[in-house]
């Protein structure tokens, strides 16, 4: 029995270390902006995400059920807020499957073992995720600026 406690207590350890590191790497020191995605009850969803710039546009790589979603649905709700260094700002969201490389090379840079470290357990353009077993499905969104609301 007392095994059976130490092994139960070793496994949670290693689940709370790898959570506490997860959210350490994402969250710490990086750039993090809030998204305020629609949803199909026409509610707004907070998601924080990481975000890269890219000559005039910015772009974000969301990847959730609520995302897929709107990603499906981005005509009907194409502008978007997001709280970026303070500030909440509107945007046109167009996906664009063909960024796909060149979204996942712009994370590469700009979050460095953050992104490999999320890329490794998820999956990323070319090779499938440690957790997923796939390459990575989301679409990047295309973020250009819209006029402020009326």
């Amino acid at each position: 029995m007392k095994q059976v406690i130490i092994v139960a207590a070793i496994v949670v350890g290693v689940c709370a270390a790898y959570v506490l590191a997860h959210l350490a790497l994402i969250e710490v020191g990086r750039e993090v902006v809030v998204v305020h995605e629609p949803t199909p009850t026409a509610a707004v969803r907070k998601a924080r995400l990481w975000i890269v710039d890219d000559g005039p546009y910015s772009w974000i790589h969301p990847g959730n059920a609520n995302a897929a979603w709107w990603i499906r649905n981005m005509d009907a709700h194409p502008i978007v807020e997001i709280e970026r260094g303070g500030k909440t700002r509107r945007y046109r969201a167009l996906p664009d499957p063909g960024a796909h490389a060149k979204v996942h090379q712009l994370l590469r840079e700009k979050y460095g073992v953050a992104d490999r470290w999320v890329r490794f357990l998820e999956g990323t353009d070319t090779q499938s995720g440690l957790l997923t077993g796939e390459k990575c499905k989301t679409v990047p969104i295309r973020l250009e600026p819209a006029a402020p609301a009326p």
